[in-house]
């Protein structure tokens, strides 16, 4: 068995493994920080799999024996199954940010409520302002003196 053939059949299991950490449902769409770290180890041996696909290549091109329209074949096919496991993953990602979004937004809603205020989206009209950013008028309205008085020029004297 050349070397060529030992990577194949090394990059075969790990794309059975992957396929079978895909399966997983219960890992992938329960608690987000688990299927975070689950996708963290497939995402370790899709790179597994990218170094693999390159010493295959190199060992086909070494080996005399190998035909080198086979090799293009099978390289293009590994890359082409390593790419769908790409998409699979970037899928599940995004599904595990949303679930962590949401879960993210009805803890702060809780923690609003808890402290007796209404959540942010509709509390849109207390607004605070900071007084650093505020125009001097607004401050003395603040104080409540009123608009503060501006003295007349009476014109430009000539």
């Amino acid at each position: 068995m050349s070397a060529a053939s030992d990577l194949d059949s090394q990059l075969k299991a790990i794309y059975a493994r992957l396929e079978d950490g895909f399966k997983e449902q219960d890992k992938l769409s329960g608690d987000p920080a688990t299927a975070t770290a689950h996708l963290k180890q497939m995402t370790n041996k899709m790179a597994e799999s990218k170094r693999l696909i390159k010493e295959f290549e190199k060992a086909a091109a070494a080996d005399a024996a190998a035909d080198p329209a086979a090799t293009v074949a099978r390289k293009k096919e590994m890359v082409s199954q390593l790419n769908a496991f790409v998409n699979k993953k970037k899928a599940a990602q995004a599904d595990v940010a949303e679930r962590a979004a949401k879960a993210a937004e009805a803890a702060a809603k809780k923690a609003e409520k808890a402290k007796g205020k209404a959540p942010a989206a509709e509390s849109a009209g207390s607004e605070t302002r900071n007084p650093l950013f505020a125009s001097p008028a607004a401050m003395a309205m603040n104080k409540g003196q009123g608009l503060p008085s501006v003295p007349e020029t009476g014109g430009v004297e000539g």
